[in-house]
């Protein structure tokens, strides 16, 4: 069957993706693979037509019944063709088309050795079933070979096989089978097929850009009714084609009275010209959307009359011929396109439907030429048949779906108040606008459609051209939906998850009919690469989106807990430092009990969260990274480089690897910065002369590892190394995943030390006991006293924010100098602060309090022993490495990792440890500076000695 797609798949297809650039790629020879496979397609499919008879002679049945394997080859591609295409939405294109290979020659294969009727008609609707899949996602895959601007070409080349196939590979295939059997001819196709399998793992791109759609977003697009008002106007217009195509036969012998020997050239000239009109169609399509569609149609019809009145003439019936056949596929690339304008989130199931009402267009067709002959009005009647449908196809096309009519804005009102808090920021100039409209695909949209929703797992990049969009907070279980944002013209739709994978928290509904332009995540991140200054600009309207939506949209996602509890505390604090927009529930307010009733929650469910509508349970920083969409997933794609640990040498290990051009994933088992975003202000940091916050440090870092396509996943924990392969080192997740690389760097640092107290694990589980003084930690502590134990920088910045908040405070040291290990600066506003009260050469030795703490002890040597009130403890008594995970790594006796010349036999390679091509950098590593900017320096120093470790062995490149 003919079938037509629209590079707009290729955007609608780009979702969640990962890599920056787009893989080393012949475009001619993947082109050629996927135009090898529609020509073994169509090669089948055509081929059986002419040997209906061969069938019924060897398998001893009548003609009409030999035509049911016909059928159910149609059947196939109308139940079978959709039916797959759902139950694989989520796979790779690639994989997807290598899979319909192996179905397509099992299909064929087992047709061959088919023992009767029967089985015939079963291995037949095997095969039919793989077409539709085929073409839609091979149209997919062209247009994301081609790029930007060029979809229409990439599929009009596609379909080149399936043209091929009318004009060549069907008198073939009823030529083998007429002299050799009907059993050889489809071992001829089975081997044809076989050679595009070849072809297509040779060369069709091996990228995560390709992968597929979520199965929801595609069932979407079969709940709008223009889909199926398209599918309609598909099946009645292009119905002309059966209506003369089967009928050329006839035409030729009876209405022109010519030789039988002149069909094969009746029938060429037809496929010449639905090979031109292909050609054509495709270009049209991509710049005139629905003109394509009423040119195509008016065409054929003014060529019906003229094959109707005149067609008797050999030499006005042969050019019609050539002319039907062009407008007719001239017509079939604006169909996909309009299908995928009105589901661009169900492109492949888009390209399946339109084979489907193709073959009904078949049906119809060759129904509608039989009846017209059967009542005796002539031969040439049949175009009359193809006339009334084409123009019920037509007609039906301008009343409904050709220039669709304006709805009413369908999103709420927008109040002054929320007006105020939209974003404004950054914006786009006409130049940059139109820079960057180059890296997408246009398409119409309708009032009242949305263009992405709260739960899709990913969503694209928008430009606004002349729509208008409102973007929603979904109504949740105590609060109404609210508008967050209003987008018009000249305005873009996206923010910080366009980059970090984060499933969707917010809807996008067009409130006014236009036309925007659609930038997949790939295409966007080869844009920030490519051009600076827009870059810039979206980075900086992302994250001041985020900072408003945080707050705006923070009922997305929402958590509710008992505000003392440890597992709250831990949960809010990964929140946090991944800029999670959020809502926060006390589960002792009024909001946060009706939250749980609506709910359905208990004391023991806490802490919960309810993101999308899903509710998480007794939920922790894993589980609402697995309901976001943020835990690691296999598939991705090659990889470089594996960062470990996503303190600040992790996150500058990334920064520098990716900004290099390594395909780079960072992975952390909590959040990330480390514990560096757990200190409430850096002060010494270069650059930052007022100083800067830790959790701040943290977010640029994010986004600046985001802007380079680093793929970041946390909580992720790595429980070892596979080192099996030297030259490939393995890293193990916790659960079991996998991920191969050229090389790591472990950046997992250091883990706080708890103090061999009794009691101390009930109040840490109470949320009495502290391990980082960032804005969730040192509220609600105002006029209380407070307890910091520690010596060192992080604990004098946690004894000064609390102060600062209005807290006692006794900072307790063990050493009898308080600026041994302390930076003067802080050593001197502690000392000056009237609020802080501190005891050096003195231990914490008892811990006392109910559910609650209330006092803690404390010891100095020769002295009574003091007990202070305390309503909390802020613990910072240094760290133990967490080094466990890295299996077959020298150590030192305290467990933290030995690099270059630290190595018994020394290293070539700084920050290299005993492993080859396994890094270790920051606090891991033995014998560092504790300091923030010494572990940055650590980060992107050691990615030169990556670089050097994989020139060491240039043969070894995963992409290929």
């Amino acid at each position: 069957m003919f079938v037509s797609a629209y590079e707009g798949q290729c955007a609608a297809e780009e979702k969640r993706h990962t890599s920056a650039e787009k893989p080393a790629v012949n475009p001619r020879l993947a082109l050629f693979a996927l135009a090898l496979g529609t020509f073994a397609i169509g090669t089948g499919e055509f081929g059986s037509n002419g040997i209906i008879q061969l069938f019924a002679a060897d398998l001893d049945v009548s003609i009409p019944v030999a035509t049911y394997a016909i059928t159910a080859y149609a059947f196939g591609v109308v139940i079978g063709s959709p039916l797959i295409t759902l139950l694989a939405a989520r796979v790779n294109r690639r994989t997807l088309l290598l899979g319909l290979v192996v179905l397509f020659l099992v299909g064929n294969g087992l047709s061959a050795l088919a023992p009767n009727i029967v089985l015939l008609v079963v291995f037949r609707f095997v095969a039919g079933s793989v077409q539709g899949a085929f073409f839609g996602a091979g149209a997919v895959v062209a247009a994301y070979v081609y790029g930007p601007g060029k979809g229409g070409k990439a599929f009009a080349t596609v379909m080149g096989g399936l043209t091929v196939a009318t004009i060549a590979g069907s008198p073939l295939g009823t030529f083998i089978g007429q002299h050799a059997g009907w059993r050889v001819m489809y071992w001829t196709v089975v081997a044809v097929g076989l050679l595009a399998g070849i072809a297509l793992v040779a060369w069709l791109p091996r990228t995560d850009d390709l992968h597929g759609s979520p199965v929801r977003s595609e069932l979407n697009g079969l709940r709008r009714i223009n889909v199926w008002l398209m599918v309609a106007v598909a099946s009645l217009g292009i119905s002309t084609i059966f209506a003369v195509y089967t009928f050329i036969g006839p035409f030729v012998t009876d209405a022109a009275r010519r030789d039988a020997a002149l069909i094969p050239i009746a029938l060429a000239v037809f496929g010449l010209g639905m090979a031109v009109g292909n050609y054509l169609g495709g270009r049209v399509a991509d710049r005139y959307e629905h003109r394509g569609l009423i040119w195509g149609y008016g065409g054929v019809l003014a060529l019906l009359v003229l094959i109707g009145v005149a067609g008797g003439d050999l030499l006005v019936l042969l050019p019609c011929l050539f002319g039907v056949g062009a407008t007719m596929m001239f017509a079939i690339p604006t169909i996909q396109v309009r299908l995928t304008g009105f589901a661009p989130d169900a492109p492949t199931l888009m390209g399946a439907l339109n084979l489907a009402a193709l073959n009904l267009a078949n049906s119809l067709g060759a129904i509608g030429g039989a009846v017209t002959l059967e009542a005796g009005w002539g031969t040439l009647s049949t175009v009359w048949a193809g006339f009334v449908l084409t123009s019920a196809g037509l007609l039906l096309y301008v009343v409904t779906v050709a220039r669709p009519k304006r709805r009413r804005p369908t999103g709420p009102v927008l109040d002054d108040e929320q007006f105020r808090r939209r974003p404004t920021g950054p914006a786009l100039d006409d130049e940059q606008f139109r820079r960057l409209a180059g890296y997408g695909e246009e398409e119409h949209v309708e009032a009242g459609r949305n263009l992405y929703t709260s739960g899709d797992d990913s969503y694209d990049f928008f430009l606004l051209r002349t729509a208008t969009v409102d973007i929603v907070r979904d109504a949740t279980s105590i609060e109404p939906e609210r508008l967050i944002y209003r987008g018009g013209p000249g305005d873009f739709l996206g923010e910080l998850n366009l980059l970090t994978g984060q499933q969707v928290y917010l809807t996008a509904r067009v409130t006014s009919t236009g036309t925007v332009v659609r930038i997949g995540a790939a295409r966007l991140r080869r844009a920030l690469a490519e051009q600076d200054d827009i870059a810039g600009l979206l980075l900086a309207a992302f994250q001041e989106r985020r900072e408003v939506f945080r707050a705006a949209a923070g009922g997305a996602l929402e958590i509710v807990g008992r505000p003392d509890s440890a597992e709250t505390l831990e949960l809010r604090g990964y929140v946090t430092q991944m800029l999670l927009p959020h809502t926060w529930r006390s589960a002792t307010s009024s909001t946060g009990r009706s939250l749980m009733t609506a709910a359905g929650l208990t004391e023991a469910d806490l802490p919960a969260a309810i993101a999308n509508g899903s509710v998480v349970r007794r939920a922790t920083p894993g589980t609402v990274a697995q309901t976001l969409g943020l835990t690691y997933r296999d598939g991705g794609g090659p990889v470089d480089l594996v960062v470990v640990g996503a303190g600040p040498a992790g996150l500058a290990a990334a920064v520098y690897g990716a900004s290099e051009g390594l395909v780079t994933v960072l992975l952390d088992r909590s959040g990330l910065g480390g514990q560096a975003a757990k200190s409430a202000r850096i002060e010494n940091y270069l650059g930052f002369p007022d100083g800067v916050s830790g959790v701040n440090l943290t977010h640029l870092a994010m986004v600046q590892a985001l802007k380079f396509g680093v793929r970041i996943h946390s909580p992720c924990a790595a429980k070892g190394l596979d080192l099996s392969d030297e030259r490939r080192p393995v890293v193990v997740l916790e659960d079991g995943a996998r991920i191969e690389c050229r090389a790591v760097i472990a950046a997992t640092g250091a883990r706080y030390r708890r103090l061999d107290i009794p009691g101390w694990a009930a109040f840490e589980q109470s949320g009495c006991i502290r391990y980082a003084a960032t804005e969730p930690d040192v509220r609600g502590h105002e006029g209380w006293p407070v307890t910091v134990v520690g010596g060192a920088n992080s604990a004098g910045q946690a004894a000064l924010s609390l102060a600062a908040r209005g807290a006692t405070v006794d900072l307790v040291v063990r050493g009898h100098d308080l600026a041994a290990r302390m930076s003067a600066y802080l050593t001197d506003r502690i000392q000056a602060h009237s609020r802080i009260r501190v005891h050096t050469g003195s231990t914490v030795s008892e811990l006392a309090g109910g559910d609650t703490l209330t006092s803690v002890v404390v010891e100095r040597p020769g002295e009574r022993p003091a007990r202070l009130a305390s309503r909390a403890l802020f613990c910072f008594v240094g760290a133990d490495p967490v080094s466990g995970w890295l299996t077959g790594v020298a150590k030192a006796e305290d467990g933290f990792v030995l690099t270059d010349v630290g190595l018994p036999a020394g290293s070539a390679l700084p920050y290299q440890t005993s492993a080859p091509r396994v890094f270790a950098v920051g606090d891991l590593r033995s014998g560092s500076t504790k300091r923030v900017a010494t572990a940055v320096g650590d980060g992107a120093s050691a990615v030169s000695s990556v670089h050097a470790a994989l020139a060491a062995a240039p043969d070894l490149n995963l992409h290929s």
